[in-house]
């Protein structure tokens, strides 16, 4: 057999037989590279940060005390002004005269102080003021209807408010009728909301129609431009 002839150039003959370790294993007594650090993330500054803290049972925070004299102070001045109000229903009663007229169609609901001018009632149900505040009496019950009442008339009429709506709903799904809207009626048109208010009247049905009503507010008095001479 006529011998192979090798070629010209063979640049990996002297690789011939040699054996190339695994990546796997290593040469013994030469130790392993240490793994790449990374940086801390955002999680393992926060558990370093809490390392040692122990969980609150809960983390609602305790009102500090009311003032006692405040509190009693509040009471005594909510009942001065209840019982002025029961004074001035009983009076009424008893002289059988009223500051409103109040007129009941169904539903439909109006009031005014007497006087007032007609034109203004008749903007009033054609919807002409604009509704600058308004309070859903929807869930309330008569304490809570009471105060937020209370507090929604007076504040609109210190802010100079006319017109507001309040919603009291038309009362179809409770066995005693309409209570809420009978109740705001009576308050409106009574005890120390009446001086406040000058008319009312049942919402457009864009504005919830029977369930609200439209009340319109008096003019706050303009101060006196009268300077005290120095």
């Amino acid at each position: 057999m006529a011998k192979k002839e090798e070629p010209f150039h063979g640049p990996f003959k002297k690789l011939k037989g040699v054996k190339i370790p695994s990546k796997k294993t290593s040469p013994p007594g030469e130790k392993k590279a240490a793994p790449c650090k990374r940086d801390p993330d955002d999680k393992d500054l926060f558990t370093l940060a809490m390392k040692g803290v122990a969980p609150m049972d809960n983390d609602l925070v305790a009102p500090e005390p009311a003032d006692p004299k405040k509190t009693v102070g509040s009471i005594r001045e909510n009942l001065k002004r209840q019982d002025q109000e029961v004074i001035d229903i009983l009076h009424g009663l008893v002289s059988g005269t009223t500051r409103f007229d109040i007129t009941c169609t169904g539903e439909y609901l109006e009031g005014h102080a007497v006087p007032v001018d007609p034109n203004t009632m008749r903007k009033l149900k054609a919807g002409e003021f604009t509704i600058q505040a308004h309070l859903d009496l929807h869930g309330h019950t008569k304490p809570a209807a009471e105060q937020a009442l209370q507090s929604f008339i007076a504040n609109g009429h210190a802010l100079g408010y006319r017109l507001v709506l309040i919603i009291h709903g038309r009362g179809l799904k409770s066995s005693g009728g309409p209570v809420l809207k009978e109740y705001l009626v009576r308050r409106l048109t009574t005890g120390s909301l009446s001086h406040l208010v000058l008319a009312f009247c049942s919402a457009r049905p864009c504005d919830g129609g029977t369930g609200a009503l439209y009340v319109l507010l008096k003019r706050r008095p303009k101060k006196s431009t009268f300077k005290r001479p120095l």
